[in-house]
């Protein structure tokens, strides 16, 4: 039984999940969320997820050493625990695999659910340009190498099930080669695709503007606050008559 939750993203969305490989610009994203649109979103990535619990647990601190997948029933365990209690949300890097998926599946269909699914594509030769700038311990080109194997293995059969239950999902693709302004403009076009097309009929007292900005060489970060300044204004009148109703 799902617990009492805040009101949903947009009248759509209970929690969003985010897919690609580390270093393909999910953290990124979410940074971007965060700072344009969700201020408040609670949000997690289950690599930091796993890195803390690797301090206090030997057995998880060797297989993220490794960059192999830590047990199944562990990770959807973390999962549900996390999204029972940080609703609306988003996670990072869950699932990963058709188990993990399917278990996902079970638990949004036991709560009333639906779900974003945003599905970040990246070329490899991008990605280990990106995780060599960072230089973090478990980064090493064959431990990269390796996660790179498992995800174009096991991703397809991640999005294959996502794709049977159009009931329970909307998706969103991404192109995680661009850079981070761009990518997130056609995330938020995305979203604006998916949004109920009612919203677009009463935008007479919508409180958003385009401006750019002195310090700002491309119109991105302008177009990226209109389109959340929008809804935002959306979000405010459906928090509203959900409290004129209770």
């Amino acid at each position: 039984m799902s617990i009492n939750r805040k009101p949903l993203l947009l009248e759509k969305w209970d929690f969003i999940v985010l897919l690609g490989e580390s270093g393909g610009g999910k953290g990124t994203l979410v940074g971007n969320i965060k700072h344009y649109w969700l201020e408040n979103l609670y949000s997690a990535s289950m690599g930091d997820i796993f890195r803390k619990k690797a301090q206090e647990d030997p057995a998880i601190k060797s297989l993220t050493e490794q960059g192999v997948l830590v047990d199944d029933s562990i990770t959807c365990g973390i999962f549900r625990e996390f999204a029972l209690s940080h609703t609306p949300g988003l996670i990072d890097g869950f699932p990963r695999n058709r188990a993990q998926v399917l278990d996902l599946i079970k638990f949004i269909k036991d709560n009333n659910w639906r779900v974003l699914v945003v599905d970040i594509q990246c070329r490899i030769e991008k990605i280990i340009e990106r995780l060599l700038a960072r230089k973090r311990a478990d980064d090493s080109l064959s431990i990269v190498y390796k996660r790179h194997k498992d995800h174009n293995e096991l991703h397809p059969t991640v999005m294959a099930e996502v794709a049977t239950r159009p009931d329970l999902f909307d998706v969103i693709t991404l192109d995680g080669n661009l850079g981070a302004e761009i990518t997130f403009s056609n995330f938020l076009l995305g979203v604006l695709r998916l949004v109920d097309m009612l919203y677009f009929y009463d935008m007479t007292d919508i409180n958003t503007s385009f401006a750019v900005r002195g310090d700002e060489t491309t119109i991105n970060p302008a177009i990226n606050r209109w389109i959340c300044g929008f809804l935002k204004s959306i979000q405010r009148k459906l928090d509203e008559a959900q409290e004129g109703r209770a």
